[in-house]
């Protein structure tokens, strides 16, 4: 997907450290393609410096990255007040109920998981993503 500026795109940020479940998250979202513009940042640092440059309508982010995790993000995110007020949609391995409940209580709206089974996580993704964004 291409950047434009393109007011009546939606733009959702990707935070994912993994090229492999970065691209395939991309791939997803090429469903969306032409109604969506897509940032990708490698960590929860990289996030940041990207929310303090653009608005973001939606993000999808990992919880476990190098450098910055989600949950450090999220935190961060609300401590600046960066993008507090848009969809965060957490995209994880992880079936621990903790993980779940913190990411809610930090401010995740929904919770995908990427399992194995790359159909699912594609089909899960997708209507999540229409969910939140009404596109």
């Amino acid at each position: 997907m291409t950047k434009t500026d393109n007011a009546a795109k939606k733009v959702i940020l990707v935070v994912e450290d993994l090229p492999f479940d970065a691209e395939f998250t991309l791939q997803a979202l090429e469903k969306f393609e032409g109604s969506v513009d897509v940032d990708v940042a490698r960590d929860g640092w990289d996030a940041l410096v990207l929310m303090k440059q653009r608005h973001f309508d939606l993000i999808l982010m990992d919880l476990k990255m190098p450098r910055m995790d989600g949950f450090e993000t999220m935190i961060l995110m609300r401590g600046y007040q960066l993008q507090y007020d848009v969809p965060l949609i957490i995209l994880t391995n992880s079936d621990l109920h903790t993980d779940r409940e913190r990411a809610r209580q930090l401010g995740a709206v929904d919770y995908v998981h990427k399992s194995g089974d790359l159909a699912r996580f594609r089909s899960a993704l997708q209507a999540t993503v229409e969910k939140h964004m009404r596109i």
